[in-house]
């Protein structure tokens, strides 16, 4: 309902309430209070069925008859525009509702945020910075869950620690989690019921405690984030090195434009699948720089000239917009 809608239904109202009351008392003469005429009004508009305050003249009842007509009738229709808000507000809930779930159901290789709280926002803000709009977040907070989706985020309202949470978020198709929920102890059940449900996903959980580190590792956690540990790390290497903290920083993140930092995954058959990197021609092509390779478990550091890559090598690349989005054709991701 409107709010100029709103006005309108509540000036109405009152002419009616007033015109009635001030009509009694000139048809029924001074005995008449303006009370008298408004509980008359009152009673008539809304069908009390009361008795009448004093005995009705021919042109008391005839004011009554109009008040009937006029006055049932806008009741009538207030009754329905509330009764039409509440069910169109309640058919375009279950809409967005449904619509949303049909979105999640289209989803593959995305990621899930459990909890919505601060380190949340942050990857949020990270993921939508980089055009990474494939994620789902789950909080209990319904009040939370209503603002998330009405800046067009995929968010459902239940506890992550649930299976069927999990479950109607995709996880079966999900190639990532973050666990940000307020306790390491929620945490670590879902990075159990994650890896219950998904042997293959790689979970990143948040740990406020140092020794829930061992512990959400065992769970399932691929990595494991404790605020306290990076923050001191990060403070002492400002100290001393701030430079090179504030470059990879903003190319981690992407806020440098100048120079940014991306992983990219090789493609069977595609340019550099089998192929060394003294003939790939890297620079020339994409202008791009490998900073690492990383094969299963080993991970190899600025790889000499004659290392071949293959299919499935996991590559960090640094280098600007343009060419990470040069060097990414090689790969086979176009």
């Amino acid at each position: 309902m409107t709010n100029r809608k709103l006005i309108y239904i509540i000036s109405v109202l009152l002419a009616i309430l007033l015109g009635g009351s001030f009509s009694y008392q000139i048809v029924e003469g001074k005995t008449w209070s303006f009370l008298d005429g408004l509980f008359m009004t009152v009673i008539t508009i809304f069908t009390v069925g009361y008795t009448e305050v004093h005995p009705l003249s021919d042109a008391g009842r005839v004011l009554t008859i109009m008040l009937i007509f006029v006055g049932v009738g806008f009741i009538g229709y207030i009754a329905s525009s509330i009764a039409q808000l509440i069910f169109e507000g309640k058919i375009r809930e279950i809409w967005g509702q449904q619509r949303m779930k049909n979105r999640i159901n289209e989803l593959k290789d995305h990621y899930i945020i459990c909890g919505a709280g601060k380190t949340a926002h942050e990857i949020i803000k990270s993921l939508r910075s980089n055009s990474h709009n494939d994620f789902v977040v789950i909080d209990i907070d319904r009040e939370v869950i209503v603002k998330l989706q009405a800046e067009d985020i995929l968010a459902i309202e239940g506890d992550a620690t649930n299976d069927n949470t999990l479950v109607e978020a995709g996880i079966e198709r999900a190639t990532g989690l973050a666990a940000t929920l307020p306790t390491d102890a929620d945490n670590v059940f879902v990075s159990l019921s994650a890896k219950g449900l998904k042997s293959d996903i790689y979970i990143v959980a948040k740990a406020e405690k140092i020794e829930s580190i061992a512990k959400l590792r065992k769970a399932g956690a691929s990595k494991v984030v404790s605020p306290n540990i990076i923050a001191g790390a990060r403070m002492a290497a400002m100290l001393h090195r701030p430079s090179v903290v504030d470059f990879m920083e903003s190319a981690i993140a992407g806020d440098n434009q100048a120079m940014q930092m991306e992983e990219f995954r090789i493609q069977k058959q595609s340019f550099l699948d089998n192929r060394a990197l003294k003939n790939a021609e890297i620079r020339q092509r994409s202008g791009a720089i490998i900073v690492a390779v990383r094969r299963e478990t080993n991970t190899t550091i600025n790889p000499d000239p004659n290392f071949v890559f293959n299919a499935h090598d996991l590559l960090v690349v640094l280098g600007t917009k343009d060419q990470i989005t040069n060097f990414s054709k090689l790969t086979g991701i176009s």
